[in-house]
């Protein structure tokens, strides 16, 4: 298994289980706000996805899940710009998915 898949897994699992500690751990002021964990559970539940398509179909979905990675980074520096209340929830967020398609990138 890759090691971008299992970080996808890690992740995204505890996201969309505990989408409570992680934000926790990030520390954001809005890391009790009810949208805020919403959408954790929503990008955690993605991110599981994303492991479980490249087990399943491998190599097939890795430029996919580095589009689909880079795609959310990239929208992740308005939203801090734009919500300062939710701005290093967006930027851990965004460099994590940047860290995570590196890996994807790195694999090939």
């Amino acid at each position: 298994m890759r090691i971008a898949t299992v970080a996808r897994l890690g992740l995204g699992g505890a996201s969309l289980l505990a989408p409570d500690r992680v934000l926790g751990l990030v520390g954001g002021p809005d890391r009790d706000d009810e949208t805020t964990l919403l959408v954790a559970r929503v990008l955690g539940g993605r991110m599981v996805l994303q492991a479980c398509s490249d087990l399943a179909f491998g190599r097939r979905t890795r430029a996919l899940d580095v589009v689909v990675d880079l795609t959310h980074a990239a929208s992740m520096l308005p939203a801090a710009v734009r919500w300062p209340a939710h701005r290093r929830t967006a930027l851990v967020s965004a460099a994590t998915a940047t860290g995570i398609a590196l890996l994807d990138l790195r694999s090939r």
